[in-house]
């Protein structure tokens, strides 16, 4: 997991593994936090999947060569052990936060702590449809167990899999690189199959089979690239060269923690195979003897060292806290003070987890403050470990039901109610089609052959193409146009997929006259979508509306749609970001769904920009 690895008499601490920890944990906090720089930083999940594929293969083939066996019961212990104490603790303190506070968010948690008990958070999500990336509302404040997911289902089935080729090729070692690279292949072309630019990646981003490359690529060096092998022989003088390419490796990271997409077609298709092999060198170096990138003056400094080891912690907790205090729409404070308080509870946070429940558990000492909870919990030291196991894992599962159980079944917010009731009155327009004056295309036919027939503005039908905005203020716009609307809008619609769309329209005689698009409140708009909107748009007038979204691309995509759309042929800013000044009564509590006043405004906005012709 992100946690390090308990320290074993036969294997030596590594405390530059910790340093790699502290930067990839660092990555992760600032791109969560929206930090401009920091926009590829969700690869410090990959950096963890590596380090753990690596420690785990490390752990489990020092064992076997010891005793021939797998030892499966002292691995998973250790790994419940070091694991489920704090994930706990966080399940605990989310719900009673939720129930004191946040009560709407109950009826959702259900099955986001069922999920994270049960280790499933990734399918969870995926069965849910629910985005990584898109965080409009309040996203799951347990979506960022995802991962922990992921490596757990790896150390249940990797490690059994790993003793079974030891036993079946032995020392050929070549063989079993050879599966597993066999392995990596198949992952990253997998991955890459998943993946649609059109749609939300949350699929490919969250499927365990998808991501297995990292732990694997982690594994692979595990088999081949040990501290003690590296001791002797020529090996040994090539740590100062070790660490230079290594050193090129993490330049490399922090290149792609800063430049790369979280929905780029490049990371999809390669981008995520060549950030783990990265990664893999950069745990290479750090893990040479006689290199100095892992040594004190580098990642074995004791800052990242302490950091890395609060890691776990800091992945943990710093997610919920995030999603409780979002600038603009929880606090209107600034988003620099805003920032600042979500690391300082954070720091906290998980520094009372680190003190006072994962070092207890993880150590099996007495710590003074911690001492009633173990005498209940883990019975004394002479106590053989099944016992003390088994109390542990009947604790965790009395408390995680007892959780479970007090959960709400039903409870609904605003924002599900406003997507609801749109959906319904957009299934109800398609159902009486509003028909195009301009018919349908021919096969191999674009858009762009027929043109929209002149009529006076007030007279032209409308196809308006959206995302969950337009998909809650459906009603309200199909009433403001009467019956020559139709609209296609779905929750996290992204602008790459809007161009498509008018085509797919087009060809199925469904485009009106005038074509109106939402873009900018999911993610980044390029260059590219809007010019893609107006090709598809095939000469008809095209309204372009800009977002109101407490997102750090909200200014980007305005500032975008501001300068480029009024050159586009026919193009039309309808500017809402400005004409929603002042109004946070139009907007529920997330600041982009709209309240009943602020859908009307919305549509009739709408409606005069486009009237106005």
């Amino acid at each position: 997991m992100h946690a390090p690895s308990p320290p074993r008499r036969n294997r030596p601490r590594i405390d530059g593994l910790d340093g790699l920890r502290a930067l990839a944990v660092v990555a992760v906090l600032l791109y969560h936090a929206e930090v401009p720089w920091a926009k590829g930083g969700f690869v410090g999940v990959d950096v963890f999947f590596v380090l753990s594929g690596y420690l785990v293969t490390s752990i489990v083939v020092a064992g076997f060569r010891r005793t021939g066996q797998l030892g499966l019961r002292r691995f998973w212990s250790a790994r419940f052990r070091r694991l489920a104490p704090a994930q706990l603790a966080l399940l605990v303190a989310v719900v009673v936060v939720a129930a004191l506070f946040y009560s709407e968010l109950l009826h959702d948690l259900r099955g986001q702590v069922v999920a994270a008990l049960t280790g499933t958070t990734n399918w969870y999500l995926i069965a849910t449809d629910a985005s990584y990336f898109d965080q409009l509302g309040r996203p799951p404040l347990l979506r960022h167990l995802w991962s922990l997911a992921v490596e757990l289902q790896f150390y249940l089935v990797f490690p059994p899999l790993l003793v079974w080729l030891l036993r079946r090729f032995g020392e050929r070692l070549d063989r079993i690189l050879l599966v597993l690279g066999a392995m990596v292949l198949a992952s990253t072309i997998y991955l890459a199959v998943l993946f649609d630019p059109s749609t939300d990646p949350n699929r490919p981003y969250f499927d365990t089979f998808a991501r297995l490359a990292a732990p694997l690529l982690g594994a692979m060096l595990a088999l081949v690239w040990q501290p003690a092998s590296l001791q002797r022989g020529p090996a040994r003088r090539a740590g100062p060269l070790t660490s230079a390419v290594g050193a090129g490796s993490v330049v490399a990271l922090l290149w792609i923690m800063h430049a790369a997409g979280d929905r780029s077609p490049v990371m999809y298709r390669g981008g995520f195979l060549v950030t783990a092999l990265v990664s893999t060198v950069a745990v290479a170096a750090i893990v040479h003897p006689t290199g100095w990138i892992g040594s004190r003056r580098a990642f074995g400094h004791p800052l990242l060292v302490a950091i890395g080891l609060r890691s776990y912690g800091l992945y943990l907790w710093h997610w919920p806290i995030y999603m409780l205090l979002r600038p603009r729409i929880d606090v209107g404070w600034s988003w620099g003070v805003v920032f600042v308080v979500r690391i300082v509870l954070t720091v906290v946070a998980t520094e009372l987890c680190y003190r006072f429940i994962e070092r207890p558990w993880h150590l099996r000492s007495p710590d003074a403050s911690f001492a009633g909870i173990r005498r209940r919990l883990l019975a004394p030291r002479g106590v053989p470990t099944a016992p003390r196991l088994a109390a542990l894992g009947g604790t965790f599962l009395v408390v995680a039901a007892a959780i479970v159980v007090v959960l709400p079944h039903e409870q609904r917010d605003a924002t599900a109610d406003s997507l609801e009731a749109g959906a319904a009155a957009i299934a109800a327009s398609e159902s009486r089609s509003t028909p195009s004056t301009t018919g349908s295309t021919r096969p191999g036919e674009t858009t762009t052959t027929t043109l929209p027939e002149l009529v006076e503005p007030g007279e032209r039908t409308v196809t308006l193409i959206g995302d969950s905005v337009m998909v809650g203020a459906a009603p309200d716009v199909l009433s403001a146009f009467g019956d020559r609307a139709n609209i296609d809008a779905e929750v996290s619609r992204q602008a790459a997929a809007i161009a498509p769309i008018i085509t797919q329209l087009g060809k199925e005689g469904r485009l009106g006259q005038v074509v109106v698009a939402q873009v900018g409140i999911n993610g980044t708009v390029t260059d590219e979508d809007l010019h893609a909107i107006e090709a598809a748009a095939g000469g008809r007038p095209l309204y372009i509306i800009n977002a109101r979204v407490p997102r750090s691309w909200e200014q980007s995509n305005n500032q975008l749609v501001a300068e480029l759309v009024p050159k586009l042929e026919k193009g039309h800013v309808i500017d809402w970001y400005t004409a929603s000044n002042d109004h946070r009564d139009w907007f529920l509590d997330d600041g982009i769904h709209l309240t009943p006043g602020g859908r009307v405004a919305y549509a009739n906005l709408i409606r005069k920009a486009v009237d106005a012709g």
